[in-house]
């Protein structure tokens, strides 16, 4: 679990008006605990996103099977950077219903 990503997913909840849990415990199917270092339920498909630090191959596994997106960060969300982390963001995409997305948002994807 990298907390300074964590971290940086809490600074950008506020900076950006976006909802995170950040670190997050995602329960899978056979009822066990994964912690990963957020949770944003807004984005990356109808179930939410986790995000997992890229050198843990077997917890963003066992993050995938439990089924919500799960991106897998580098180093480079260990602090906030409001460019990168407002495209991620784009990248994955809005997918909450009751609410409209923040002003900022594009939803252009990285392709």
């Amino acid at each position: 679990m990298d907390e300074a990503v964590s971290f940086a997913w809490r600074e950008a909840a506020l900076r950006l008006g976006v909802r995170v849990v950040a670190p997050y415990d995602l329960r899978d199917s056979g009822g066990g605990v994964i912690t990963v270092e957020a949770f944003l339920p807004d984005f990356g498909g109808p179930s939410g996103a986790v995000v997992v630090a890229l050198d843990d191959e077997a917890r963003a596994q066992r993050a995938a099977a439990a089924g919500p997106f799960v991106s897998r960060v580098g180093s480079g969300y260990r602090s906030f950077d409001e460019q990168l982390f407002r495209e991620t963001l784009d990248d994955w995409g809005w997918h909450a219903t009751a609410s409209p997305p923040p002003p900022w948002y594009t939803g252009r994807p990285w392709c």
